[in-house]
């Protein structure tokens, strides 16, 4: 990390001396050889990677200093565009990413993965509709993108487009078979539309592929919903909350997408005797 202070301190100096040069009389500085295209561009992709290992340990603002100099020097490096939109991302910059990623956009207007960061921003600010136009975009080049296919089932939730969900999810599901997210928003798409035993199933299906605390939780909510004699939806819950204690906040549930009925089942469960010790500690924990 000390490395990466003393790249950025020095790339700072230089491009403040940059600015002094071209500002002060060429009277009083002796006679300097303006650098070619091809060392200005060599430049902008070193400075490149010096901000995307800012961006790797979380600091972002000083990247997008850097990125934005990188793309002066080089603004037909798609990469730099693209680095600076994910660190103004980052920080919740996304009007700013836009901007960015259009402008990788016109230098290669045929890769996906742009059109699927522009539209994970219009479902950060809360417009799936705008999101669903970019996706369809990405799949027009490519249709077989899983990633599509789990960011249209994610907008389709959020327009409260149950079935269509489900089919993006499969289709997705489909095309990769170890896509556990998939697997796994399956099951909360079921649930809301009351097929408890095909939900059941693709929670089993995805804890098999990942033991994340999502798929292990909402597998609790069903079997509790079900049969609350059973003992196994209280290991599930216990650990799930060990696992991830935010699960615990109904907030943070809406933003992974559950539903209101499962929303609803999981209160009922979390107000269980034999839930309130992990609860409260999960409440602590995720404050």
């Amino acid at each position: 990390m000390k490395k990466i202070s003393i790249i950025y301190k020095l790339i700072l100096c230089l491009s403040i001396f940059e600015s002094f040069l071209i500002n002060e009389s060429s009277a009083f500085l002796p006679e300097i050889n303006e650098p070619n295209q091809q060392e200005l561009e060599s430049t902008a992709i070193q400075i490149g990677k010096t901000a995307i290992q800012l961006i790797q340990f979380g600091q972002n603002e000083e990247a997008i200093q850097l990125l934005r100099l990188a793309v002066k020097l080089n603004p037909k490096e798609i990469d730099l565009w693209s680095s600076l939109a994910e660190a103004q991302i980052r920080s919740n910059k996304n009007f700013e990413a836009l901007s960015s990623l259009n402008q990788a956009i016109k230098l290669t207007p045929n890769k996906e993965i742009l059109y699927l960061r522009k539209a994970s921003i219009y479902m950060n600010l809360n417009n799936p509709d705008k999101a669903k136009i970019y996706i369809k975009k990405a799949l027009s080049i490519n249709k077989k993108n899983e990633k599509a296919y789990f960011q249209l089932g994610n907008t389709e939730i959020m327009l409260n487009n149950y079935n269509s969900a489900l089919i993006a999810f499969q289709k997705a599901s489909k095309i990769n078979s170890n896509f556990w997210q998939a697997i796994n928003n399956e099951g909360l798409v079921l649930y809301e539309l009351n097929n408890f035993k095909k939900a059941i199933s693709k929670f089993r299906s995805a804890l098999k592929i990942s033991n994340d605390a999502e798929p292990m939780l909402a597998l609790a909510i069903v079997l509790y919903s079900l049969d609350n004699k059973s003992s196994e939806w209280l290991n599930l819950a216990k650990n799930s909350l060990k696992a991830n204690p935010r699960y615990v906040s109904k907030e943070y549930q809406t933003q992974q997408l559950w539903g209101k009925k499962l929303q609803k089942s999981g209160q009922l469960l979390f107000k269980k005797t034999e839930m309130k010790k992990v609860v409260k500690e999960a409440k602590e924990k995720s404050q």
